[in-house]
């Protein structure tokens, strides 16, 4: 009697994640010059769910760097434990920012290395839905993981792929989660060992500025610490600190 053989078919998984008050949470801001000459200020989950007025202008020149970031130590540690993984996983940082750039040399300086980053240049949520399901549809990805702080974004998806017979999973970032917390390894908070300051002394330590080589510009002590512990900038950093 012949022995029959049972084929297993592999998924193809496509894990994306959101960038701004999804992984990290920044001091960005998109400036809105309105009809009326006024001016405005909104935060990426403001801008997210902002319904533009007509003769409003915008102002991007913020996110041409990822500043003062703050990881969102939950969804952060995701990333890095999928893209450290031996697994057949493709990932991506799918951002509504007009330029890849500053957010991969960011993820790039953690030590981050297995993924791809697409700057699509618009908070329309169908945006995101249209890059998703061409993923989906023209590359055969059958096993779909999307996070996002907007729930636009999440609805948007969501319907799109409702009816692809394929394994999914998109999920909404909860408010109380993006306001992020400052990551800190052992070693950055080594100065806690040497001093006994008052916190008014350890604020004007970390509020110090240290220039980044990767941007060519000055950034906080606090800022510099959350790069990876094997970087220049963060060595150096913690070398300001100890001489304090």
């Amino acid at each position: 009697m012949p022995i029959s053989r049972v084929l297993f078919h592999e998924s193809k998984k496509l894990r994306v994640f959101d960038f701004d008050d999804t992984l990290v949470k920044t001091t960005a801001f998109i400036y809105v010059t309105h009809k009326d000459g006024k001016k405005s200020k909104l935060t990426p989950g403001q801008y997210a769910v902002y319904n533009e007025k007509p003769g409003d202008e915008f102002d991007f020149s913020d996110f041409q760097k990822v500043n003062e970031p703050k990881l969102i130590k939950g969804y952060f540690g995701l990333l890095k434990r999928i893209s450290s993984a031996e697994s057949g996983r493709t990932i991506y940082i799918l951002t509504a920012r007009a330029s890849y750039k500053p957010v991969y040399d960011f993820i790039r300086s953690l030590g981050i290395r297995n993924l791809h980053v697409i700057a699509l240049g618009d908070n329309n949520p169908e945006k995101k839905a249209d890059w998703i399901e061409a993923k989906v549809r023209d590359e055969g990805y059958d096993d779909v993981f999307f996070v996002d702080d907007s729930l636009k974004n999440v609805e948007a998806v969501r319907k799109r792929l409702k009816d692809y017979p394929i394994k999914k999973k998109i999920q909404h970032i909860k408010s109380k989660v993006a306001e992020g917390k400052k990551v800190y390894s052992p070693e950055s908070m080594i100065w806690h060992q040497f001093f006994k300051k008052n916190e008014r002394e350890k604020k004007e330590i970390l509020d110090r500025l240290i220039k980044n080589p990767y941007t060519n510009k000055k950034i906080k002590l606090t800022s510099a610490l959350h790069y990876n512990k094997d970087t220049q900038l963060y060595r150096d950093a913690l070398q300001q600190i100890k001489n304090s």
